[in-house]
């Protein structure tokens, strides 16, 4: 029994220095790890150090050379100052040199030198007297910049470079370069500024292409930014100084330096250079260290990846060593272990070579044969079962070799030849080059007993089950309705009314999917699913579906399904099927004849009321509610006659029954809505009758004919305004008739008079007869040429042409030629014509032809010796909302009647208060409005509390375009 132990290697010398190997392991791995990371620590920082030391000395390289630049830049522009402080100097200052030769001038150095977008000269008084980009200059007032009150108060003649500024005439950014002007008594004589232009920098630093992160920051020498790169509002003309003043001022006197700095944790390399020159000019680089130290960064993770990658490959072989030395401790145990494992076995172990022999057994052999180990040993295995013969031993070799394991089912005897039912497993192993067969032996004598027993029992409840299915096969058979036994989608049982219903016999249905049943798999997926959830809620399933015969037919069934065992649906379900189809058919033919009739009644747009035979309503559809602003659940059960008590019998009359043979009722009924409003409604009623002729429902249509009744007003007062303006139209031909030809005969009798005199009177009187005709002719002129305006105001044909003027200078013409007109009837013109201009986007020629209309309106109306007043809006508001500028003309005639103030603005109408001579065609205020409603605008008449009208028009505000160029 012990003589294969003895063969397996069991060394604890092994063990132990497989123990040493594995720390000596662990120990190189540490020394390796710790000098890796060492080195990786030596060479980065040492790589950072170097990093930083270069980007410090390009910093200070970058900012010396900007400050080299910027120094040349405003040397130059001190230069091309220079000679027009001189020549200013010797005009005795700017308010006496002449604007265009400065213009000139000016206009010369800004070509010259690119990096200035503009020169000019201001005055003493602080008014731009010249530029260099436009001429005339406008007059803007600088005095309040700080330059300008720098210069006037100090006597300084250096150049200054003052704060940047936004120019006040295009409202860009700027850097100021001024210098005073000397009159030759020494008093102050203006400045000459020169603007330098923030982008002649921004593009010169663009060109450098400086490192992504970079910032550019020229200031003057008080700390002071003049501008930034890239260019940053928010940065231009901050003081630096005042964050620090004892920093900066160290910084400053360094010259040129290099230091670190934080902002909002954003770690930055800062180089500070102040300029040599006589100009007080810094330039500050601040550049982002992370993006420094990107090449860094990237060196870094490489170099990372490089250590990790190695440590990672000596980890991964490190970690194949330990676990190689970790599997031979392994199986080093394991061998130990199974030894254990075998000899305390409960179960009989036998090994035994090709012959037969014996060569081991475990502990439960001798318990159960009564021999000892070394008897068992001299013993074969034939001599403890002795059923096997050699002949079969060997065949048990032959199928190993093809087999792993092999049952075996035999008897074995004891030392007392008493036999125990076994069964053997059989199974070849190889161990030391030697071959053999290990046999385990369990006994069997439990199971055969356990086995008679179940046999017995199996029997006994086959029994059961047959007289249970007799029985439930004669109430299958007995059921009028199709039943089937489904088990797992597969069809057990059927009953004859399910073969009849469906045309399969049982033995042809049997065993069958039941998606036989369906159109397809898929439909039948489709109501597995609903089934088996309903069943699991509920216990049962009930629901129709459609199911196909086998003659592929398809019918409408009824089914009810349930579990065989509850709880339990893999045992089976129980389905009921009840054949539905043409119960279906009728129930949806009804439910679409109700579906057509409900849609039409609650589709039409006339309202519908059903009552009973007595007189209650029972249906009422939508569009009749939302008509009254009524809710359908008020009106159901209600009476007519409660709800209309006027109107009840004209909506059903109580002879409806009587007439309905002949034709419906129809008439018209008023019916008062929720909100209070009658709504005028044609009525069409009519009733059904029962089969006994007896009233049973009255329904009626009720058609809202409140549209057509206000087209029937709406035609009444079209043809009373046609009949109106007919009226006017023949008022306008008798005006106009009598307005054509009193010009026309005062232009024939003068031409008559003339000729008659000719030769025979003095010139002066010759040259009256011709101003007469030359008035009358400008009047006849007037009038056709209001005539013309207005048709190409209603044909929308007038065309304008609008740019930007100034309204004030354009009624001063209007004004300048109404002067002849004014003084004939003695009357006072007060133009308020101070302040600045009034800049407007209009037609000149079309507003001065109703600033003229207006005017002339007012002389009109004005009595003799009176005055007329013009008055400029500066601030008004159209009805829109939109901002508007305009003016008002007020007379001190009789005033516009209040229920005319409107009506003046209409085609050939005129105020009633206007009579004889002075009367005219009605048109110019009729065109005045369409001009400017034409141009956006307003125009509108008003009484004043002390006599007179006033008539204003409001034209909306154009913003200016841009202009170039300028300060």
């Amino acid at each position: 029994m012990n003589w294969i132990p003895s063969r397996l290697l069991r060394t604890d010398g092994s063990t132990s220095s497989l123990s040493l190997l594995r720390g000596g392991l662990i120990l190189l791995y540490t020394v390796l790890t710790i000098v890796t990371l060492l080195a990786l620590v030596w060479m980065s920082v040492r790589d950072y150090q170097e990093t930083i030391k270069e980007a410090e000395r390009g910093s200070l390289s970058l900012a010396r050379s900007l400050d080299e630049h910027a120094t040349r830049t405003m040397v130059s522009v001190e230069q091309s100052m220079q000679n027009i402080v001189e020549n200013l100097n010797q005009f005795g200052g700017a308010d006496r040199a002449d604007e265009l030769q400065m213009h000139l001038v000016l206009q010369d150095k800004v070509k010259l030198t690119p990096q200035v977008r503009g020169i000019i000269t201001i005055d003493s008084k602080g008014l731009i007297q010249s530029h260099g980009l436009e001429y005339p200059a406008r007059r803007i007032n600088l005095a309040d910049r700080s330059y300008f009150q720098y210069h006037q108060q100090f006597k300084d003649t250096r150049p200054m470079i003052g704060n940047p500024v936004l120019s006040r005439s295009d409202g860009k950014w700027l850097i100021p370069v001024t210098q005073r002007i000397q009159k030759p008594d020494g008093q102050f004589g203006g400045v000459v500024l020169a603007g330098v232009e923030p982008q002649y920098f921004i593009q010169f630093y663009k060109s450098l292409k400086l490192p992504a992160g970079s910032h550019v920051h020229l200031l003057r020498s008080d700390g002071i930014i003049l501008l930034s790169y890239p260019f940053d509002e928010t940065q231009i003309g901050r003081n630096l100084r005042e964050t620090d003043p004892l920093l900066f001022e160290q910084r400053r006197l360094q010259g040129s330096s290099v230091y670190p700095s934080s902002d909002d944790n954003i770690k930055q390399l800062t180089a500070f250079h102040t300029s040599q020159s006589t100009l007080p000019l810094i330039i500050l680089i601040s550049t982002d260290r992370s993006i420094l130290l990107n090449r860094f960064n990237n060196d870094l993770i490489t170099r990372s990846i490089a250590g990790l990658s190695f440590m990672l490959i000596f980890s991964c072989l490190l970690y194949l060593l330990l676990q190689q030395l970790r599997r031979i401790e392994s199986i080093e145990a394991r061998l130990h272990l199974t030894q254990f494992t075998v000899d305390e076995a409960p179960d009989i172990i036998v090994w035994a070579d090709f012959s037969g022999q014996i060569c081991y057994a475990n502990r439960a052999t001798s318990i159960s044969t009564g021999y000892q180990t070394e008897e068992l040993l001299k013993l074969r295995f034939f001599d403890i079962f002795p059923q096997i013969k050699h002949a079969e031993w060997q065949g048990f070799w032959q199928t190993l070799k093809q087999a792993k394991r092999l049952l075996y089912t035999t008897h074995q005897i004891n030392q007392k030849d008493m036999q125990l039912p076994v069964e053997i497993t059989f199974s070849h192993i190889t161990f030391q080059d030697a071959a053999y067969l290990c046999a385990t032996v369990r006994d069997i004598t439990e199971q055969q007993n356990s086995e008679h027993e179940l046999r017995r029992h199996r029997d006994h409840l086959q029994d059961l089950v047959d007289e249970r299915t007799t029985e439930i096969r004669s109430v299958l058979d007995a059921s009028p309705l199709a039943i089937m036994l489904s088990i797992k989608n597969t069809i057990r049982l059927v009953n004859p009314a399910f073969e009849t219903l469906f045309g399969y016999s049982g033995s042809e249905i049997t065993d069958m999917p039941t998606d036989t049943l369906h159109a397809s798999a898929q439909q039948f997926s489709s109501y597995n699913h609903p089934i088996r959830e309903a069943i699991k809620n509920k216990g049962i399933f009930r629901g129709e579906m459609e199911l196909f015969r086998h003659d592929g037919s398809s019918f409408w069934a009824m089914v009810y399904a349930k579990e065989l065992i509850a709880g339990d649906m893999s045992k089976g379900l129980i389905c009921v099927i009840e054949d539905v189809s043409a119960a279906r058919i009728a129930a949806h033919a009804l439910k679409q004849s109700e579906r057509l009739k409900r849609t039409i009644i609650e589709g039409t747009a006339d309202g519908f009321i059903l009552i009973d035979n007595k007189n209650r309503i029972v249906d009422i559809n939508q569009a009749f509610c939302q008509q009254l602003g009524l809710m359908r659940e008020s009106l159901i059960g209600q009476q007519p006659d409660q709800l209309w008590p006027d109107n009840a019998d004209a909506i059903f009359p109580k002879n409806l029954a009587i007439h309905n043979g002949s034709s419906n009722h129809v008439g018209e009924v008023t019916l008062r809505s929720r909100d209070g409003k009658n709504r005028p409604f044609l009525i069409n009623s009519a009733c059904i009758i029962d089969e006994n002729q007896q009233l049973e429902y009255a329904f009626a249509f009720l058609t809202n004919i409140s549209k057509l009744k206000e087209v029937e007003h709406n035609l009444l007062e079209a043809k009373e305004a046609a009949e109106a303006a007919n009226m006017a139209k023949s008022i306008f031909l008798a005006n106009m008739s009598h307005e054509l030809r009193t010009p026309m005969h005062a232009i024939l009798s003068f031409s008559e008079i003339g000729q008659s005199k000719v030769g025979t009177t003095d010139s002066a009187n010759l040259i009256r007869y011709f101003e007469r005709i030359h008035s009358s002719g400008n009047r006849l002129l007037i009038l056709l040429n209001d005539l013309l305006d207005m048709s190409r105001l209603e044909a929308n044909k007038m065309r304008y042409s609008k740019t930007r003027y100034d309204i004030k200078s354009i009624t001063k013409s209007a004004s300048a030629e109404l002067v002849t007109l004014l003084s004939s009837k003695q009357l006072h013109l007060h133009l308020d014509s101070e302040g600045p201009p009034f800049i407007l986007f209009f037609d000149k020629a079309r507003i001065t032809q109703v600033i003229i209309n207006l005017l002339s309106n007012a002389i009109k109306f004005s009595p003799a010796g009176q005055d007329i007043d013009i008055h400029f809006i500066e601030v008004g508001q159209l009805k829109n909302g939109d901002q508007a500028m305009g003016l008002s003309v007020r007379d001190h005639g009789p005033g516009i009647p209040e229920d005319e103030l409107d009506l003046v603005f209409d085609k050939f109408i005129q105020s009633s208060r206007l009579h004889g001579p002075a009367s005219g065609t009605g048109l110019g205020l009729a065109i005045s409005r369409q001009i400017i409603e034409g141009h956006g605008g307003e125009i509108f008449a008003q009484n004043h509390p002390d006599g007179g009208a006033i008539l204003s028009i409001l034209l909306p505000l154009e913003q200016p375009p841009t202009a170039e160029g300028g300060l």
